[in-house]
């Protein structure tokens, strides 16, 4: 198999972080998070972990430079030119004519992890977001406006996140093999 770099995209609670993770597992790649960046710079900035400040963390690191802060999210494990990725949290369409100059020569390909509103409702009550109106606004962040827009539309593969798991990643693993 041809090493690739995979992204994943999705909506909050669509499921992308477990099936990146679950994905990368059974490929046996390394993965890497933009969540997870932002959340170790929010923290090194003593500004705690929650949605609104994981946004404005990570709104400021795009306007300081795409390049720079992909740079930073695939340096997490130490990624080589040629090394195959599996990358999580994609959330603006300008990030990924960049990531795909960054990893020349190989390909980039996005997964749209879909999720119809009830299931992902239920998985953010259970996430501990039961306001309806925060959600709106946790939406409504320039962080999130182009995960329902945009991003779908440049998707390579499109996958509905409330499937099984385990079936979820064979259909892309399948794919990669391609």
């Amino acid at each position: 198999m041809k090493p690739i770099v995979v992204g994943f995209a999705g909506s909050i609670a669509s499921g992308k972080s477990t099936l990146s993770i679950e994905v990368a597992s059974s490929l046996e790649w390394q993965r890497v998070s933009f969540g997870d960046y932002v959340r170790t710079v929010a923290q090194s900035q003593g500004l705690g972990d929650s949605r609104e400040a994981l946004q404005a963390v990570g709104a400021s690191l795009i306007n300081q430079g795409m390049e720079q802060f992909c740079k930073a999210v695939l340096a997490q494990v130490n990624w080589q030119p040629g090394q195959p990725l599996v990358v999580d949290g994609i959330r603006h369409a300008e990030i990924i004519p960049v990531l795909r100059q960054i990893v020349t020569p190989l390909d980039f390909r996005l997964v749209f992890v879909g999720v119809n509103e009830s299931i992902r409702e239920a998985r953010l009550v259970e996430r501990g977001l039961s306001d309806r109106q925060q959600w709106q606004l946790l939406e409504a962040h320039s962080t999130e406006a182009q995960v329902q827009t945009a991003l779908p539309a440049m998707a390579d593969l499109t996958v509905d996140g409330t499937r099984k798991i385990e079936d979820l990643v064979l259909e892309i693993v399948g794919w990669i093999k391609q």
